[in-house]
Parts: C-alpha cells; structure tokens; sequence
C-alpha cells in the first residue's frame, strides 16, 4: 500500500527529524508567496497592487483650441508637439527634393529634342535660366516651383497634421468667391501700379522711351514667344500659387506655431522670399515689399486668397510684358528694375489693401478658427463634470478631433 501523507498518529521516532510531525495548520506561516507543506504552488499569483493603474484606460475629452489665426492654425491640429512643424519642413524638403529629380528626369529627353544647347548656355552663361525666346525655359520653370504645392500637402499628411487645407484659409479651403472679388482688385492695382512705375521713369529719363530696343528684339521669334505665353497663360496661376504656399503658408504656419506675434511671421518669410529672386536691389525691394504686404493681408484675411490673386496677375503682366520684349528683354535679368518700379509697388500695393479690406469686410469672412482636439485626462479630473467625449462646458460633441466646431461659422467671424 503507497503511503499519501504523513499519518497523524504516527508517533515521531526517536533520532529521526525527517519523521517528525508537522505542526498544526494554524502554526503554519501564512504567507501568501509560500504553499503550504503538500500544496502546489499557485500558476498564476496575484499582481501586486502597485501595477493595477496600468489597467486602467485613459480616459479623453474633446475640448476647443483657442481662438487661432491663420498663422497659429498648426497649434490647432491633433497632438501638436512644438517639433512637429520643424520636422514638417524637412519632410516637405525631403518631398520636393524627390519631386525635383523625377522632374528633372522628366526634362532631360525633352530638352534633347527641342532645345538641346539650353542646359549648356545657361551653365556657361550665354542664356539666362527664364528666357521667353526659349519656351523650354518657361515649361521647366514654372513647373520646377509648381511641386511644391504637392510636396507642403504630403508632408503635412504625412504627419498626420489634419485638415491639410488648413495651409489655405482658415476655413480648411479656399474661398473661391472671395478670390474672384479679389481679382478684380488686383487688376485695377497693378494697372495703377506699372502707370504709376513708368510714370516715375519716364519723369526720371524721357530719353529712356525713346531709345532704340536691344538686340534681343532684332532677333525676336514669334513662334517661340507664342509657345512661352501659352505655357504663362496656364503654368503662372499654379506657379505664383505655390509660391504663396511655402512663403505665405508654410513658413508663417511654421514660425506663428512657436512665435504669437504676427509680424515675425510676416516679415521673416518675406525677406526669404526677396532672397529668392535674382533682382538688384531695387527688384530686391520691391519683391520683399509685395512679399510682406501679402503676407500680412494673409493674416488679416486669415487666409491665402489676397496674396494668390495679387500674386497671379502681377507674374501675367510681368511675363506677358517679358514675351512681348517690352524694354528689349525678353529674359529674366537682375537689372530689370528701377526707381520706377519701386514706386509703382507702392502706389499699387496701397490700392490693392484698400480694396482687399473692402471686399473681405463686406463678404462677412472669418479670420480665425477653433478646433476641437482630443486630451488625456486623468480620472476623475474632468472639469465641471464632465464626461470623456465632452467639452469642458459639459456639451456633448458630435465633431470629429481636429475638425472646427459645429458654430465654426460664426466664431471664424470674430475678429
């Protein structure tokens, strides 16, 4: 017979400890980590007490941004984190570097079969980059600035940085009736602004209109010129829009998330965007001055519709002026400024805030936005009361994160 346990009334023999008796059960240690003599030992023990908050879930609630304008919108999107808009401009960097090879891969064949000397007369000089008289310049510029709308969007999407078409207005789009009525406006400004520039030149140097045109008009291409206001007609639009994209979009979104004070947003792309251009200094200034009063009707719009429609029709008449070899260039050159035009600018630029002002004051336009976004909360710490999915007023919200308010209307209104 196989013995299971010891016997209680076995007697302990003498000089034998293995034989002795266990004590009572009640003299036993009762420590939970340790089985009682002749029991298994648990599977699973009890987590200790002080991992039980990690099963707890975390509770959200949903609550309104501040008011933001156009130049605070990215403080607006979900989980915003202050490294977020430096990381956005590498990665759009990153984008438009990737755009611009597969561009210039694209341009390589087509440059060979209609203007195989392009590449090698700019490089040693014998061409400028933009000429009109050679309409391949037109195409591979206008589109080379073109991908940048593309790369701004991609990288915003790819950090999740919703709605995208925040970089537009504050409406999370473009106000298409609002541009239109802007148009107008800039036609009639830059009228006022190329009669008051030549204007000023002419009191300045009446010979000047009276000399003979340069050689580029003795070798004038009509067909070339034809081609190249085609491809002005249709690439400007989209080229002066992604320029308002980076400098006016981009930049001030970027700059106004970590500064509130508008004016760094403001003039700190403007500068960046005179740099760009290949002006003297009189060009320089006058492309900065249009760069800052554009940027600053951005924000006091709050949105992009200013700048894009004053943007558009001053490159149509500029390029336009550039195709027909008005002055004897038909080239982009650094001297193609003067006093003149810096004084058209002003002139222009004065008549465009004042109409710009006029037409967005009447049109009932916001120029501010709150966003509904989505915070940790820890339990039982929910203001007023309120339930996860709540705004701190205890209003239940219907609005998904990151998405303006359902009276996003009337509080975009406010100024």
């Amino acid at each position: 017979m196989t013995s299971i346990g010891p016997d209680p009334t076995a007697q302990p023999e003498p000089g034998n400890p293995a034989a002795q008796v266990p004590p009572p059960p009640e003299q036993l240690p009762q420590h939970p980590a340790q089985p009682l003599p002749g029991q298994p030992a648990p599977a699973h023990p009890t987590a200790p007490p002080q991992w039980a908050w990690a099963q707890q879930p975390v509770q959200m609630r949903t609550v309104e941004t501040e008011p933001l304008e156009y130049h605070r919108l990215l403080r607006g999107t979900q989980n915003y984190r202050w490294w977020k808009p430096l990381l956005l401009l590498l990665i759009s960097g990153a984008y438009f570097g990737i755009l611009t090879v597969l561009v210039s891969v694209l341009f390589v064949p087509i440059m060979l079969v209609f203007d195989p000397n392009y590449a090698m007369d700019v490089t040693t000089g014998a061409s400028e980059m933009l000429d009109t008289q050679r309409p391949v310049s037109i195409l591979l510029s206008m589109v080379s600035i073109i991908i940048m709308i593309p790369a701004v969007l991609l990288g915003m999407l790819t950090l999740g940085m919703r709605p995208i078409a925040r970089v537009w207005s504050v409406a999370t789009r473009i106000r298409w009736g609002f541009l239109g009525r802007l148009f107008g406006a800039a036609v009639l400004a830059v009228i006022v602004m190329n009669a008051a520039g030549i204007g000023f030149d002419f009191l300045l140097n009446p010979t000047a209109f009276t000399e003979p045109a340069g050689d580029a008009a003795k070798d004038f291409d009509v067909n070339a010129a034809l081609l190249s206001l085609l491809f002005i007609v249709i690439l400007v639009p989209f080229q002066a829009t992604a320029e308002e994209v980076v400098f006016r979009g981009l930049f001030m979104q970027v700059i106004g998330s970590w500064l509130k004070n508008p004016w760094f947003a403001i003039l700190i792309p403007s500068v960046a965007f005179a740099l760009g251009h290949i002006y003297d200094i009189w060009g320089l200034t006058a492309v900065g001055l249009m760069g800052a009063v554009a940027a600053w009707l951005t924000w006091r719009t709050g949105g992009l519709e200013a700048a894009i429609a004053i943007h558009i029709v001053n490159n149509l008449v500029a390029f336009g002026f550039m195709t027909a070899g008005v002055g004897g260039e038909t080239a982009q050159t650094a001297e193609g400024a003067g006093p003149g035009s810096l004084v058209g600018e002003v002139a222009g630029l004065a008549v465009f805030i004042w109409l710009a002002l006029r037409i967005f004051r009447r049109g009932g336009h916001g120029r501010s936005r709150i966003d509904l976004i989505q915070v940790a909360a820890p339990s039982g710490a929910l203001p007023g009361g309120a339930e996860p999915g709540q705004t701190p007023f205890g209003e239940t919200s219907s609005v998904l994160p990151g998405a303006t308010s359902p009276d996003s209307d009337a509080r975009e209104g406010r100024n």
